[in-house]
């Protein structure tokens, strides 16, 4: 392919072949290089998932308590009769954790694969990210109607504060896209 020798782990102009010091070997479909984003990327992105599976089940074990639940559900509905409130407290913690229980573990799964650098991780924790974002204006909604919160305000801060986490990571990962490709990798050849 080249009248020149060229280096081992060279790759060709067209992208499609790498030289192995002998001849020229075909890459495999959908390769991609890493850039320096990509590895700070998948590192940032796993931290970020498993300190917020520890801060969810942390606050949710400290403040999901049957008080504090019977509090927001008399202050967001005061019809309620005893048996009622009763029944709805113990129905809405069980909820509650069902859901934290099953986003940790989604969590976790997108943790472990960005930290292997599993290309469609890359894909669903863009997903994951951009709804975790939304918590931007839920957490602010919730400052402003803290008396139908479980939570006290400095849980509901650092959920804010996680949430802009996940808004800048987003962005991050746009960026990443568009100048690179999925995880910032680049395909063999493209410019740098």
């Amino acid at each position: 392919m080249s009248a020149t020798s060229p280096e081992a782990g060279q790759v060709s102009p067209d992208g499609q072949f790498r030289w192995d010091g002998q001849q020229w070997v075909p890459l495999a479909a959908n390769y991609r290089e890493p850039t320096a984003w990509t590895r700070p990327l998948q590192l940032v992105t796993a931290a970020y998932l498993v300190i917020g599976v520890v801060y969810s089940v942390v606050t949710t074990a400290l403040f999901l308590t049957a008080a504090n639940m019977e509090r927001v559900l008399r202050a967001s509905n005061a019809n309620l009769g005893g048996d009622q409130v009763s029944q709805a407290v113990n129905l809405s913690i069980l909820a509650a954790w069902a859901v934290v229980i099953v986003l940790a573990v989604v969590s976790l799964l997108l943790a472990v694969g960005s930290f292997l650098g599993w290309r469609w991780v890359f894909w669903v924790a863009l997903v994951w990210l951009a709804l975790n974002s939304v918590g931007v204006l839920s957490n602010l909604n919730a400052l402003a109607n803290s008396g139908t919160q479980v939570e006290p305000a400095g849980v509901v801060v650092g959920s804010l504060l996680l949430s802009l986490v996940a808004l800048g990571l987003f962005i991050w990962f746009v960026v990443a896209l568009v100048r690179y490709g999925p995880w910032a990798m680049r395909k063999p050849g493209a410019p740098t």
